[in-house]
């Protein structure tokens, strides 16, 4: 299906994070759809992947091109990697499973601002499109009703849960990745109040991911569930709340979609379940 959008085919998209799961998916599509992709990676070399199979007939036509930036929380992470770009998909995030909230959630804040600003700084910007989670809105606690969930909400429970004053010990672990999300598309938010954009501003809050790997890396992680349903791992698919899934092929889909959108905060387009 071909999507209308607000840029022309052949403009260049920046996406963040390019080696990961979805983010991949992404590249791939924006490719198929007649876009060039640059794809912000920590090392080209280890990404280089991206380059070759299904990548190689765009890679040797000069489509799709990889670019070396700094950690996430690093000041001016994306100066040099937005330039002459229309838009900019951003997934990266801070991937580190550790106790320490200022380790996870800080890098991930500093990462938007990054992005922001260096899209300020760049006049070919039209359009950021952010990747963000359901659980930015709701708990979705188990065996309760968790309420509507509307433009306003968010979970600040995990945020509060996070930022308890230290000891940082393991049990806190699991808050941290997140309170990262709610504290990370609050700030996109924020910034958007702040500023007077010359660009278009999406989040996209999918809950779980799954679908065809693009990398063997990606059924090695720790949301590798193809995997475990394959194997017929019970006793870790039990322990997996039930809720919407996305294909890692149709938010991709949802993600080039909000190239044609204005400023929203887009939850339910991506919370499709996938049978």
């Amino acid at each position: 299906m071909s999507l209308a959008t607000s840029i022309p085919a052949g403009s260049w998209i920046l996406v963040t994070g390019a080696s990961g799961s979805l983010a991949s998916h992404i590249c791939l599509q924006l490719l198929e759809r007649g876009f060039r992709v640059r794809g912000a990676v920590r090392d080209p070399t280890q990404s280089s992947w991206l380059l070759g199979g299904r990548f190689k007939r765009y890679a040797d036509v000069g489509a799709i091109e990889l670019v070396s930036v700094p950690p996430l929380g690093t000041d001016g992470a994306f100066d040099e990697a937005i330039r002459g770009v229309a838009a900019i998909m951003h997934t990266a995030y801070v991937a580190n499973i550790v106790p320490d909230p200022n380790d996870v959630i800080a890098p991930m804040v500093a990462g938007i601002r990054s992005a922001m600003n260096a899209a300020i700084r760049e006049p070919s910007v039209k359009e950021v499109v952010f990747t963000g989670s359901a659980i930015t809105t709701s708990p979705l606690a188990l065996g309760i009703d968790n309420g509507t969930i509307r433009r306003d909400s968010w979970n600040d429970a995990v945020l509060d849960a996070a930022w308890v004053p230290p000891p940082y010990s393991l049990s806190r672990v699991m808050a941290n990745y997140p309170a990262s999300k709610v504290a990370a598309e609050k700030e996109v938010w924020d910034f958007v109040g702040r500023h007077d954009l010359h660009f278009n501003v999406n989040v996209v809050s999918p809950a779980g991911l799954t679908g065809e790997p693009l990398d063997k890396k990606h059924i090695e992680g720790l949301a590798n569930w193809v995997v475990h349903a394959y194997r017929g791992n019970k006793a870790v698919m039990d322990s997996l709340q039930a809720c919407k899934i996305c294909s890692s092929r149709q938010l991709p889909s949802c993600s080039s979609h909000q190239l044609s959108s204005c400023s929203s905060r887009q939850l339910s387009s991506s919370n499709q379940a996938v049978t």
